[in-house]
């Protein structure tokens, strides 16, 4: 039996009308797709890959958390921008956070931080990702709205953070490590970037 906020969850795909051209127009042509079904089962979501080019970044987007009773108004997907190369670890990054979403039926808050004991990727520091807008698309892209200028959908960037700037984070907040990773410049789309912490 299911809850009218269930019924509500997966119902109103019309509210995503234009949602793939948005997400097409910041994040780059789709070039893969992985099944919610990859693994057997369905998961609840399918993960879909974007190259954008003329940066060499490839951005990996959840496509189905929207439709799943996560309790989240508006909707939410996840995405992580990485350099080409590393899109497999933006996968893995997206794919382990819908995960735990959808088996927690919960969801994320803007700078929320979604920490692990172990690391995320082997042989890196990335002990935890950040949900941000994201750092280089136009905020169009975090905040779909339908015709009506309504907000339908987030989509929170997962920005990998390592040990040290998890703790930096919980003595300082998330705005002084903005602040760090300004004044080091660093590039937050290089999983084989320094910790600033």
């Amino acid at each position: 039996m299911t809850t009218e906020h269930e019924r509500t969850a997966l119902g109103g795909a019309h509210r995503f009308v234009g949602l793939a051209e948005n997400l097409e127009r910041h994040a780059g042509t789709p070039t893969a797709a992985e099944p919610p079904n990859v693994h057997g089962t369905n998961r609840g979501y399918g993960l879909v890959f974007f190259n954008l080019e003329k940066y060499h970044l490839t951005t990996v987007i959840s496509s189905g958390l929207r439709f799943q009773p996560l309790g989240a108004e508006p909707a939410q997907e996840l995405a992580c921008t990485v350099y080409k190369e590393q899109a497999e670890a933006a996968r893995h990054l997206v794919d382990l956070t819908a995960e735990v979403l959808v088996q927690q039926r919960t969801f994320l808050v803007p700078d929320q931080i979604v920490p692990n004991e172990q690391p995320l990727l082997p042989g890196t520091e990335f002990h935890g990702v950040l949900a941000s807008g994201h750092p280089m698309f136009a905020p169009e892209f975090t905040r779909f709205t339908d015709p009506d200028g309504v907000e339908q959908l987030q989509v929170f960037t997962l920005l990998p953070v390592t040990l040290g700037e998890l703790n930096y984070i919980l003595d300082n907040g998330v705005t002084a490590l903005r602040q760090q990773w300004a004044r080091f410049e660093v590039d937050v789309f290089d999983l084989g970037r320094p910790s600033v912490a």
